[in-house]
């Protein structure tokens, strides 16, 4: 038996599932054959709708376009949040963001087009790609990371080392010579060199101190039987 709350909510549901249908099938037409080729009636096709559906979902081709287009960015940056929430290590997390770019970008054509404006005139001709406020958002994620594993880097030095590790994973995505993988070394090598002082002081806090005995220990036992 459905709740009145439940009632409610079940509408909003069933719409959210319709439009990310919706977008997964326009992402798929929008890959194959562009903006200028993408059709509402076959978006509709692809969830099996009427075209008018999808025309009272978005309004419009260009607005079904920027959905796609921020849909792709958010999972991107979701994705790199999560690679670096779940590093406790300032490189590594660097290494893991960078890795996970380059991953995506090979396999989302319309990810690479925000990110870097390649092919922009043909998948988002209505977007200032590369999309700046993406990219922000990306270096403003490894500047936090910076900030949360390195608490004496000064703020803006994190911003500065954030946006040259972006800088550095654009150009390997603009003129690719190697592979992902090898490129993600390339990137974590620079960034290592450049966060180098930074790193560490880093690791002399994380090491333990020597000859300090704990409460209890045998070298507080040993001093214990000294005194007596």
């Amino acid at each position: 038996m459905i709740s009145v709350d439940s009632a409610t909510r079940l509408p909003v549901r069933v719409k959210m599932s319709l439009r990310d249908t919706l977008l997964a099938g326009a992402v798929e037409l929008l890959t194959e054959r562009g903006f200028h080729k993408l059709r509402m009636s076959d978006v509709a096709a692809t969830a099996g709708v009427s075209r008018q559906t999808v025309y009272n979902e978005f309004g419009g081709k260009e607005t079904l376009a920027h959905a796609v287009a921020l849909s792709r960015a958010h999972a991107y940056l979701d994705g790199v949040g999560a690679v670096l929430a779940a590093s406790d290590d300032p490189v590594a997390g660097v290494k893991a963001a960078v890795r996970h770019t380059l991953d995506r970008t090979v396999e989302d054509p319309l990810l690479t087009s925000i990110l870097t404006g390649i092919n922009a005139t043909a998948l988002f001709p209505f977007l200032h790609a590369p999309d700046r406020v993406t990219l922000r958002a990306a270096v403003e994620l490894i500047s936090k990371h910076l900030r949360q594993q390195l608490p004496r880097m000064p703020p803006s030095a994190t911003v500065f080392y954030a946006e040259s590790i972006v800088r550095l994973t654009l150009s390997h995505l603009l003129l690719p010579s190697s592979s992902p993988a090898e490129a993600a070394d390339s990137v974590t090598a620079i960034a290592a060199t450049l966060l180098a002082p930074h790193l560490s002081a880093h690791a002399q806090r994380r090491r333990p101190a020597r000859g300090i005995a704990k409460p209890g220990g045998p070298r507080a036992s040993h001093l214990g039987g000294a005194s007596n």
